[in-house]
């Protein structure tokens, strides 16, 4: 049984013997590829933007990337059809497709834009990309772009296997990876492989000397040696990704149509040849049109909350809370840290540190400790950076109970009977998390504290003695439904090194115990004038994180008495 297309090419032996019979014979002598159409077919673009347009609405190109939709400069193109002849058996496979862009659906080929000309009748030549100005002097030219294109090599990197659909796109720096032939091969898609890529200038009409053509690129060429063969009525699509070497430079306005046939063989090589006798399937355009972007402009003001003080509202039950604040109130996602229990009664943001059957006083026998918290939020998209400003314990008469480790910002372990005041985080260490190239979170608060001692009593005192040692259940009941919430955590702000690590205990024998200390604390005596960094971040919008201070004190049998005070100041610094 032969198809139309076998009947056609035997019609055109047949030479003058039916000439008188050509009219009535029309439909039979049709070219075999408008008798084996590609149907369904279809014309993706990554942008519709015109080709002059390749700006955000900043008028830059920060997130205008190759392949987005703000790029008409450097866009991709997805194509889909479905084959009509069956290539898998004697036949031979399809070794070569075309994609040629033109202005017009029909008729000789002119290459779509709108750059225009410049010089005198017979020696023209073509203007340059407008991509300035006035909107009226706006032009460009569809022109591909080719430099070192190459297939993918793993269709699910970019594709759903399942529906076909790309998922991913190269990134705009990506070299290679540049296109890509796959096809529906019982319901799951398949990469085609072997084919390469080559673009050729294929107007068929006019030149740019006489100002009837644009001289650019307007034809791809994909050939594959051994070739691909395709079941009837299978659905193939072949994507051409835009990256910063490698993409199609959209027309600078109106429609344009690309016409797609399939071939049986092509002959040499870069650029490949192909020729109308021998496409399988074809004679077909899809179409599209070029719209310039619709912008919209608003504005988000710069944000930042910063609170500093001795208690986490999150560690309050909803009674607790009301008392603290003065009002009746419930958990929100981030409620600010307050700087007391009972503002009627207490000293805001003042800790006591030391003995507590004892006037708060320190020994040489205990290390005591204490502690406070931060909270920052700010939407500066650069990060934001704490900082830490004070000087070490003194007296009225100048007296200095010594910074630890000198005084230089190095980590050390609590010692007994040595002069030492120091802080660090509670929020973990960042060997505790992971490290790679980027270290991430989350360096949640440790909560943990050195109070009830059952022979030496409370060896760490603070402010929200009477809260409880972690996130309270009353926040999660009152907060737990809003998807801003998490509990309190550090990351995205990363701790410094010096200041990461105190959490645990920093007395050896409490309450029994004879394990080693694993806590160190820093404090640097030149952060007084410039202040010290203790956490930061670069990169990401810093959200309601949490700090949790441990400060720690010792004393030497020498060490002057008196009434000993700092004030530690934290500023933060957010980057936009």
């Amino acid at each position: 049984m032969y198809k139309l297309k076998s009947i056609a090419r035997r019609a055109a032996l047949m030479g003058t013997a039916v000439a008188l019979m050509a009219t009535g014979l029309v439909p039979v002598f049709t070219y075999a590829d408008a008798l084996n159409p590609l149907t369904h077919r279809s014309l993706t673009l990554s942008s519709s933007a015109p080709g002059w347009d390749y700006t955000d609405g900043s008028g830059n190109a920060t997130y205008a990337p190759a392949n987005s939709g703000a790029n008409g400069q450097k866009t991709g193109n997805t194509f889909s059809f479905d084959v009509s002849t069956d290539t898998t058996g004697a036949s031979g496979p399809v070794k070569a497709m075309s994609f040629q862009y033109c202005t017009y659906s029909a008729g000789a080929c002119e290459a779509p834009g709108n750059d225009g000309f410049a010089g005198s009748a017979g020696a023209h030549t073509r203007n340059a990309d407008v991509t300035t100005g006035a909107i009226s002097g706006r032009t460009a030219d569809l022109n591909i772009v080719a430099t070192s294109p190459t297939e993918i090599s793993t269709l699910s990197t970019y594709v759903d296997t399942a529906t076909g659909l790309v998922t991913s796109v190269p990134a705009p720096t990506t070299s290679g990876g540049n296109f890509a032939v796959y096809w529906d091969n019982g319901g799951t898609y398949q990469l085609s492989t072997g084919w390469t890529m080559d673009v050729t200038n294929a107007e068929e009409s006019g030149d740019v000397a006489h100002g009837t053509a644009t001289g650019k690129f307007n034809n791809i060429i994909l050939s594959n040696s051994t070739g691909q063969g395709f079941p009837s009525t299978a659905n193939v699509k072949v994507v051409f990704f835009g990256t910063n070497t490698n993409y199609i430079t959209n027309p600078g306005a109106g429609a344009f149509f690309v016409k797609i046939n399939t071939y049986s063989s092509f002959t040499g090589s870069a650029p490949a040849v192909v020729s109308l006798a021998n496409v399988i399937d074809g004679g077909v355009t899809v179409a599209n049109v070029m719209n310039q972007s619709i912008e919209i402009q608003t504005k988000v003001l710069e944000t930042m909350d910063f609170s500093v003080g001795t208690v986490d509202p999150d560690t309050l039950n909803d009674t607790q809370l009301s008392t603290a604040l003065g009002t009746s109130s419930t958990h929100q996602p981030c409620d600010r840290i307050l700087q007391s229990m009972n503002p009627s009664t207490d000293v805001p943001n003042t800790l006591q540190m030391g003995n507590t059957a004892a006037e708060n006083s320190l020994a040489t026998t205990v290390t005591y400790s204490t502690h406070s918290y931060w909270r920052l939020s700010s939407n500066s998209s650069a990060g934001a950076t704490v900082y830490y400003s004070g000087v070490t314990l003194s007296n009225t008469v100048g007296d200095q109970i010594k910074a630890i480790h000198n005084g230089d910002g190095v980590a050390a372990s609590p010692s007994l009977g040595a002069e030492q005041f120091g802080l660090a985080l509670t929020n973990g260490t960042i060997a505790a998390n992971t490290v790679s190239s980027v270290v991430t979170g989350p360096f949640t608060v440790n909560y943990a504290v050195e109070r009830g001692d059952a022979v030496k009593g409370d060896y760490e005192d603070a402010a929200d003695n009477g809260a409880t040692a972690g996130v309270d259940a009353s926040t999660t009941t009152d907060t737990g439904s809003n998807a801003s919430y998490h509990a309190p955590q550090l990351w995205p702000l990363i701790p410094e090194a010096n200041y990461d690590s105190g959490a645990g205990v920093v007395n050896a024998s409490y309450n029994g115990g004879s394990s080693s200390i694993g806590t160190k604390f820093a404090f640097d005596v030149n952060s007084n004038t410039v202040p010290t960094p203790i956490a930061t971040e670069s990169n990401k919008v810093v959200d309601c994180v949490t700090g949790r201070m441990r400060y720690i004190a010792n004393i030497a049998a020498t060490t002057p008495a008196g009434i000993y005070t700092t004030k530690v100041n934290y500023i933060a610094a957010p980057q936009y």
